[in-house]
């Protein structure tokens, strides 16, 4: 019964967030048929800041997720060990969501001084 509680609970969330963006789609300053992106790194950027714009708040969103598990665990060793493993692979992708972002930032930086 919790189970099922927690993955409607999660797939609302889920579609929540899809549904915010698709929402607030307008607000992002990324259209990938404006003449604004001409180069192929300008175009990897922008495919990143949308990553990073969806990425942090499921990551956040995995985060709480982990931290549900850890308190309906009630001491049970092997939904803490789930729990503990969820919680890290959230950490994971945040992280590899935050470094994607600062690498093409730093790619982009290179280039634009290099190409001036």
């Amino acid at each position: 019964m919790l189970k099922k509680t927690a993955q409607y609970i999660l797939s609302g969330t889920t579609l929540y967030a899809l549904t915010a963006s698709i929402t607030f789609a307008e607000k992002f300053p990324i259209d990938p048929i404006t003449p604004n992106i001409s180069t192929i790194p300008q175009f990897i950027k922008s495919i990143l800041d949308i990553v990073f714009k969806l990425g942090i708040p499921v990551s956040s969103i995995f985060i709480i997720w982990a931290g549900f598990l850890f308190l309906t665990a009630q001491g049970d060793p092997s939904k803490l060990t789930k729990a503990k493993g969820a919680l890290t692979w959230a950490i994971i992708g945040m992280a590899v969501v935050l470094c994607s972002w600062l690498l093409a930032t730093a790619i982009q930086g290179t280039i634009d001084a290099i190409a001036h």
